[in-house]
């Protein structure tokens, strides 16, 4: 990401002239920026003091820093999980698993599906 020309002390004093009365296009034009930039800094420093400011952007550091490490814990961690056992096959309606053929003339089980019941007219 690109970044900013101006720093956020400065922002802060461009939206603080704002609150005084300057207008807007004015301010834009002196610092350089166009009145979407303007109005984005205004959507994130709006209402911010300078205490306040060093506070977010020490969050903004440590949050950065957390989520590194976090990422390095997600790395060293082993990503092959145990592999579960088949599923038992049900009991109640005798199906056998895919691709095993029963024995001749034996039925191979109950029709398993979502629509079962309408196509077989039960």
């Amino acid at each position: 990401m690109r970044r900013s020309l101006h720093t956020e002390h400065e922002i802060l004093v461009l939206l603080c002239e704002a609150e005084s009365g300057v207008p807007i296009a004015e301010i834009c034009s002196t610092a350089g920026v166009s009145l979407r930039t303007f109005y984005r800094w205004r959507q994130r420093y709006g209402g911010l003091t300078s205490p306040a400011l060093r506070h977010l952007k020490e969050l903004e550091i440590e949050n950065q820093r957390l989520r590194s490490l976090v990422t390095k814990l997600v790395e060293g961690q082993p990503t092959t999980t145990p592999k579960a056992a088949p599923a038992p096959l049900r009991q109640d309606c005798g199906s056998t698993p895919h691709g095993v053929a029963g024995a001749p003339g034996q039925a191979r089980g109950a029709v398993i599906g979502r629509y079962a019941s309408v196509r077989y007219g039960r």
